[in-house]
């Protein structure tokens, strides 16, 4: 059976008016004192620029996220309550064809320059 959708949690780190938020961040556990992050190059891309959002101090700061992933393919599904203070999570999805769309587009090879006064 093919994947029809791709979901993302994008997840509140704290309560506060510039609270920070992630999506899709995952940890491997080595033990219970020792995580290893362990997210897609994707989403940390994704998660370096809201960090780049959230260093230019315009709050509050979901609605630019929104719309960032927004403009990835994604769109908002759902809220859900992680069960761990102030771990509110946020359920986007989007169509698994929505991922090679959203990929940046090589630049168009540049051509070269004409040369002025040619010899004939």
């Amino acid at each position: 059976m093919a994947t029809r959708w791709e979901y993302c949690i994008l997840t509140r780190m704290s309560t506060a008016l510039d609270t920070k938020w992630y999506a899709n961040r995952v940890f491997r556990y080595h033990s219970a004192h020792e995580a290893e992050e362990a997210t897609s190059a994707y989403f940390r891309g994704i998660n370096a620029k809201i960090d780049g959002l959230h260093d230019k101090a315009e709050f509050p700061l979901l609605p630019s996220i929104l719309n960032l992933l927004g403009g990835e393919g994604w769109e908002l599904i759902d809220d859900m309550n992680t069960g761990l203070s102030g771990g509110e999570g946020l359920v986007l999805k989007r169509p698994a064809t929505a991922r090679a769309a959203a990929k940046p587009k090589a630049a168009p090879a540049k051509r070269p320059a004409a040369r002025a006064g040619r010899r004939r």
